[in-house]
C-alpha cells in the first residue's frame, strides 16, 4: 500500500509538472492537450482503481469502493473529453457575473455599515471598485482573462508539483 502511495504521488507530480509547463509556456495551444491529459489521467486513475479493487475482491471475496471509485473515474474521464471545452468557455463570463455581484454587494454592506459606525470605509469602496472592475474585465473580455486565468492556474500546478515531491521525501522519510 505504501508504495502504491508513492506511485500515485510520482503519477501525480509528473501529471501536475507537465500540464503547469504547457499551461505556461503555450497557453493558447496547450487546451486540448491538457484537457486529453487530465483525462487520461483521470482514466489512468481509474484503471489503477478497478486493478486494486478486483485483486482485493480475490482476497477477501467482496466488493468494495475502489471497484466503485474506479468506474466512476473512467467515467469522469469520459464526460472531461466531451464537456470540458464548454465550461472552460464558461468560466469568465459566470466568474464575471459572480465578482460584478460580490462588488456590489460589499459596496452595499460597506455603505449601510457606514450609517450606523459613521466611520467611511475607504478600504471597502476600494475592495468593492476593484471587484467591480474585474467583474466587467471578465465579462467584456473573456479571451483575454480565460488565457490569464489559465496560465495562474498552470503556475499553480507546478507549485503543487513540487509540494508533491517535498510531501513524498518527508513521507519517504518516516518509515
Amino acid at each position: 500500500m505504501v508504495k502504491q502511495f508513492q506511485l500515485y504521488r510520482w503519477l501525480r507530480f509528473i501529471f501536475l509538472a507537465t500540464a503547469g509547463i504547457l499551461i505556461v509556456l503555450e497557453p493558447t495551444k496547450s487546451l486540448d492537450f491538457i484537457i486529453y491529459i487530465v483525462s487520461a489521467y483521470v482514466a489512468f486513475y481509474g484503471v489503477l482503481s478497478l486493478i486494486d479493487g478486483f485483486s482485493l475482491k480475490r482476497k477477501t471475496g467482496e466488493n468494495n469502493m475502489n471497484m466503485g471509485f474506479g468506474v466512476l473515474a473512467l467515467i469522469v474521464a469520459v464526460l472531461i473529453l466531451f464537456v470540458a471545452k464548454f465550461l472552460v468557455a464558461l468560466v469568465p463570463p459566470v466568474l464575471g457575473i459572480i465578482l460584478l455581484a460580490n462588488g456590489i454587494n460589499q459596496f452595499r454592506d460597506s455603505h449601510e455599515t457606514r450609517k450606523t459606525v459613521n466611520v467611511t470605509p475607504w478600504l471597502d469602496y476600494l475592495y468593492s471598485a476593484l471587484l467591480i472592475i474585474a467583474g466587467v474585465v471578465f465579462i467584456l473580455n473573456p479571451s483575454k482573462t480565460i488565457i490569464f486565468l489559465y496560465q495562474l492556474f498552470g503556475v499553480a500546478l507546478i507549485v503543487l508539483a513540487f509540494f508533491e515531491i517535498i510531501n513524498s521525501r518527508l513521507y519517504g522519510r518516516k518509515k
